[in-house]
């Protein structure tokens, strides 16, 4: 958006499209943005000092020239060309930007102080680290004989009792606990070799 001239000469005059636009004929908006939609960011950059804001209030003039026609038929073209119509368009929208961005100001600037969000970092790190943990069990009872490893689990996992967990895997009481013996022996090594 270098130039608010044109690079080939138009086609139809101004008032043509005025014309077109008041049929509800979107092809005349677009040769109207063709046209001017630099002259409007130009001004919209100067009114606002932002390429942003500018690029905003360029397209919101557009659109609600569009709806301007769709609403209300505002009579025939009263100038040459409808510039000074989108520029007093794109002015209305930078001042209600404006006025919008003071309101979230004020707005913003009443409310209370944030609370102090506790930094996650080190809950994060815990997880983490507790995951590797288990991982690391895990894998050590992986390394158990299959009746030793279901025998732990239950106990130590499940928090069954010694009892249940004989009824559960269909044994006596005492093989329950040789199990847990043998295994409470095995796992510190296994933990060891898995960390």
């Amino acid at each position: 958006m270098t130039s608010s001239r044109p690079e080939k000469p138009p086609t139809a005059r101004d008032g043509d499209l005025w014309d077109a636009l008041r049929r509800q004929e979107p092809e005349a908006l677009g040769e109207l943005f063709s046209r001017y939609a630099a002259a409007v960011h130009a001004y919209a950059v100067r009114h606002t000092g932002s390429y942003a804001y500018a690029d905003d209030a360029v397209q919101a003039a557009f659109v609600t020239a569009w709806r301007h026609f769709g609403r209300s038929d505002p009579g025939p073209l009263k100038y040459d060309t409808a510039l000074p119509w989108l520029l007093a368009i794109a002015r209305n929208e930078l001042r209600n930007t404006a006025r919008a961005r003071r309101r979230l100001t004020q707005f913003l600037l009443r409310q209370p102080a944030p609370l102090s969000h506790p930094d996650h970092a080190e809950s994060v790190a815990a997880r983490v680290d507790s995951e590797k943990h288990i991982q690391a069990v895990r894998a050590a009872l992986s390394a158990l004989p299959a009746h030793e490893r279901e025998t732990v689990e239950l106990v130590y996992w499940a928090e069954l009792s010694i009892a249940d967990a004989a009824v559960v895997l269909g044994v006596a009481e005492g093989t329950v606990k040789a199990r847990l013996s043998r295994a409470r022996r095995r796992l510190p090594a296994l933990l060891e070799e898995h960390r």
